[in-house]
């Protein structure tokens, strides 16, 4: 495939918590610049329309770990969306309906294509490689082609994850409805599938950049606006940016995706902003793709990590990826700060821990501001009486490895996705009450 995007992410294939990434070719380098913001960073406001998710009990790898919900009062400006927690915390996804059925969705801030796996499909095992039941996927239910859905003709669908997994099939537009937001917009319709799925969602809603759109004509990819622009461009929205707040709780919605606005969930609206870097990749479009951003540095008990920071080693702000994944040196460092230590283990490819360890004070510093992480968010219960940490290696080389801040940082922080100003503002969020002890 065209424009086969770069990502370095150590996979943790045995609990799920590894992004799913397009795969990375290797020897290719990255380059990055900062762009001039177009405006100041955005005046926040609260957003008003709510929809509340329905909680369904995932399937086989996919055990639910459901988060509280906070309350929520309707002001005017925006729409809101809550999400819910799949796995260790490894993915969220919402209800969107496509056409005139209802689909629980994977929210992706590191993509851009929204997909919904069509009637039909044929699966692929990704262990034999051999054609399989449909039911193998695990996919949520399946969409039916409605009356609004028009195929564009000549233009395909194809994306290939870092773990292996393989989508191909067709591009359309369709009716689409997210938080109350209606509008008709470009998707896919998967219809062969090499997916490893939860057994409850049926696609993806992607948040990224039109970069990183996956329609293609023959070899030629075919960019085109994912949903968010084209809600802004459309003037569905009042603002230019989403926000993401992820909660930690067993029970309950996991957190508030909120279109134009930000949820009204208790936090001091204290926001520090950093820009959105330009990532530039050998053999692909040079434009905004992921969410990158610098950060100044790591800080370990109270003192800065070397090499965890600065103008060279980027970060994508990722909801799709649990474990922050930090450069080897790092990752060494701050699981040998754990009493007792974390070791790394090459049958999980994860860091081990004992899951009655004393983690140590970690702390991200973005543009000059500290974000302490919660303990609770640094030992992640992996089954089966395993326990892991919640930082990973994420490879040495600055030019070739883009590093990662998952769900881990983001459960203490409330992310707004800046898109007109190119900028990402985070608001530190006070350690709060949690039924999540591990």
């Amino acid at each position: 495939m065209l424009f086969t995007l770069i990502i370095n992410a150590a996979a943790f294939l045995a609990i799920g918590t590894q992004a799913r990434y397009f795969k990375r070719a290797d020897g290719i380098t990255i380059s990055s610049s900062k762009p001039v913001a177009r405006r100041a960073p955005s005046e926040i406001v609260v957003t008003s329309a709510v929809l509340p998710l329905t909680k369904r009990p995932a399937t086989g790898a996919s055990a639910a770990r459901r988060a509280s919900l906070s309350s929520l009062v309707t002001i005017a400006n925006g729409s809101t969306t809550t999400i819910t927690s799949l796995e260790t915390g490894e993915e969220f996804s919402a209800e969107v309906t496509i056409g005139t059925s209802s689909f629980e969705l994977i929210i992706d801030t590191g993509s851009s294509d929204t997909w919904v796996v069509e009637t039909g499909f044929t699966c692929t095992s990704l262990d034999t490689g051999r054609k399989t039941t449909e039911a193998s996927c695990e996919f949520g239910p399946y969409y039916t082609k409605s009356s609004t859905f028009s195929q564009i003709s000549g233009e395909t669908f194809s994306i290939e994850y870092g773990d292996g997994e393989e989508l191909t099939g067709i591009v359309g537009t369709e009716d689409v409805t997210i938080a109350g937001i209606e509008l008709n917009t470009e998707i896919a319709l998967v219809t062969a599938a090499e997916w490893e799925g939860d057994g409850t969602t049926s696609g993806l809603l992607g948040l990224a950049y039109k970069a990183l759109t996956s329609a293609y004509r023959g070899n030629t990819q075919e960019v085109y606006n994912p949903i968010f622009t084209n809600m802004y461009s459309k003037g569905l929205i009042p603002n230019d940016y989403f926000s993401l707040l992820i909660e930690r709780d067993n029970s309950g919605p996991s957190g508030y995706l909120a279109l134009g606005g930000v949820p009204d969930v208790a936090f001091t609206q204290n926001f520090t902003s950093t820009p959105i870097i330009i990532t530039n990749i050998e053999g692909y479009p040079d434009s905004y793709d992921f969410y990158t951003i610098n950060i100044v540095n790591i800080q370990l008990n109270g003192a800065a990590v070397s090499s965890s920071g600065g103008s060279s080693v980027e970060y994508i702000i990722d909801s799709g990826t649990t474990l922050n994944y930090v450069p080897t040196s790092v990752s060494k460092k701050i699981n040998a700060a754990f009493s007792p230590a974390a070791t790394y283990s090459d049958d999980e490819g994860a860091y081990i821990v004992s899951c009655t360890a004393k983690a140590p004070a970690v702390s991200i510093d973005i543009g000059g501001t500290l974000f302490p992480i919660n303990p609770l968010d640094l030992i992640l219960d992996a089954g089966d009486g395993t326990c892991i940490t919640g930082f990973m290696d994420g490879g040495t080389s600055t030019t070739e490895d883009i590093f990662i801040l998952g769900d881990v940082f983001q459960k203490n922080v409330v992310t707004l996705f800046d898109v007109g100003a190119t900028t990402i503002q985070f608001a530190g969020r006070e350690f709060y009450v949690s039924d999540d002890t591990v």
